[in-house]
């Protein structure tokens, strides 16, 4: 498995290939502007190629995106037609940076009921792909207050795309826990896969995040924290990292920091000694 983390792209986009070179990540995740903003920023064509450059170079791969904060794909009215097009905009540039594309959340359903929301995000996903020529659409796996807490919502929105060739999912260590998937131990992970694997299928399954939760089993909570700080533990990074049916993906950190600054080679650092076999990260 190839660890990452999610970096800045303050200055030129491009610096973010360097940023995550600094912490050792061997692939990186990015916003295409504020995640907090509906603003598009539209990134001259040289910095998009010197982007991908540096990646190469670096050896960092995949690239991939996450959507803004405010995109909801299961909303109704504006914030339904502001999220398609932010979503079709990220993934043009993670495209042309040479990205694999876009983690997405499905949204809050709100008062919509569970199917007619689920088929919001479905559409929502295919308008967006219509929208642009290349890159995937990674639907990720909530805590469990938002749609796709459940693989079976997940597998809802696959088929109702009727198996889209660009539509995956990524799964978060944290939010599957908050949602009840019990990952301290070598049998809740093989648990955790094999209900994917009935629900989904791990050919879906494009990318992880690796989080450590703050919040408790089954409570909901979307709160991350450091690897084997939290309440998922060491253990059961371990059998995430070593799992021979995962280790072709990359995992993805979104960690505060040991100094609260953010994902940090620190963490990565006791991803890849669990990889590598060593007893104490």
């Amino acid at each position: 498995m190839r660890f990452g983390a999610h970096v800045s792209i303050r200055g030129h986009i491009y610096e973010a290939a360097d940023r995550a070179a600094r912490l050792g990540c061997e692939c990186l995740q990015i916003f295409v502007g504020s995640p907090r903003t509906w603003r598009e920023v539209h990134y001259l064509p040289d910095d998009l190629a010197e982007l991908r450059r540096r990646c190469r170079a670096f050896g960092l791969r995949p690239l991939v995106a996450h959507a803004a904060y405010l995109v909801n794909l299961s909303s109704e009215g504006e914030v339904f037609e502001r999220s398609v097009r932010h979503l079709a905009h990220a993934l043009r540039t993670v495209e042309q940076a040479g990205g694999l594309g876009v983690v997405a959340h499905l949204g809050s359903r709100h008062d919509l009921p569970v199917s007619r929301a689920l088929k919001r995000v479905a559409g929502a996903v295919r308008r967006a792909l219509a929208d642009s020529d290349g890159g995937w659409v990674l639907l990720e796996g909530s805590a469990g207050r938002t749609l796709g807490a459940t693989f079976e919502e997940l597998r809802a929105v696959l088929d109702a795309l009727h198996g889209h060739p660009r539509v995956g999912v990524c799964l978060d260590t944290a939010h599957l826990f908050a949602a009840g998937w019990d990952l301290r131990t070598r049998e809740g992970v093989e648990a955790t896969l094999a209900a994917f694997r009935d629900q989904v299928g791990l050919g879906r399954l494009k990318l992880l995040h690796l989080n450590d939760s703050r919040a408790d089993l089954g409570s909901g909570l979307d709160r991350h924290e450091n690897i084997g700080e939290g309440r998922i533990g060491l253990e059961g990074f371990r059998a995430w990292v070593n799992h021979p049916e995962l280790r072709h993906l990359c995992g993805v950190i979104e960690t505060p920091g040991f100094d609260r600054a953010g994902p940090d080679r620190a963490n990565l650092r006791r991803l890849k000694r669990l990889r590598d076999g060593r007893q104490e990260p």
